[in-house]
Formats: structure tokens, C-alpha cells, sequence
């Protein structure tokens, strides 16, 4: 008996996960709209359909002011810094 009530309990299914409540809104712009995925990361997809990825999707997020820019020195800059 108790081997039938095992496979009964794994047969049955999980409860879907619930999005998270971030409140962020999709915004659209003239050429690409920002959404955000239910993983909490941002997706960004062009009025054509294809998605921004890369350096490009960092400047669009700074740019809507979604992502509070960090700024990294390049070796060159940090060398003008030191001498």
C-alpha cells in the first residue's frame, strides 16, 4: 500500500509560481519598449520584434533610467589617474 500512495504523490502537480510584485509597468518608447520578465530581469525589444542585448541594452536601461549607472575605468583611465 504504501508504495501506491508514493507514486500517487509524485504524480501530482506543482501549483504555477506567482510573479513577483515588482509594480513596474512596460514602458514604450518611439523605437523599443521595456518589459520585465517574471525573473526580475529586463527584457528590451525593438518596434521590429527582434531583442537588444549587450552593451546597446545597458545604454537603452540607462537611458530610461531603469538601471542606476556603474561606471567602470577603463586600464587606460586608471593609468591618467595615477601619474
Amino acid at each position: 500500500m504504501e508504495v501506491k500512495k508514493a507514486k500517487a504523490a509524485a504524480t501530482e502537480k506543482k501549483a504555477p509560481k506567482a510573479k513577483p510584485a515588482t509594480g513596474f509597468a512596460p514602458m514604450k518608447f518611439k523605437e523599443f519598449t521595456i518589459t520585465q520578465k517574471r525573473s526580475g530581469r529586463y527584457q528590451v525589444v525593438t518596434t521590429k520584434g527582434k531583442n537588444v542585448n549587450g552593451p546597446e541594452k545597458e545604454k537603452l536601461l540607462l537611458y530610461a533610467k531603469v538601471l542606476k549607472g556603474s561606471f567602470k575605468k577603463t586600464a587606460t583611465e586608471e593609468t591618467a589617474a595615477t601619474t
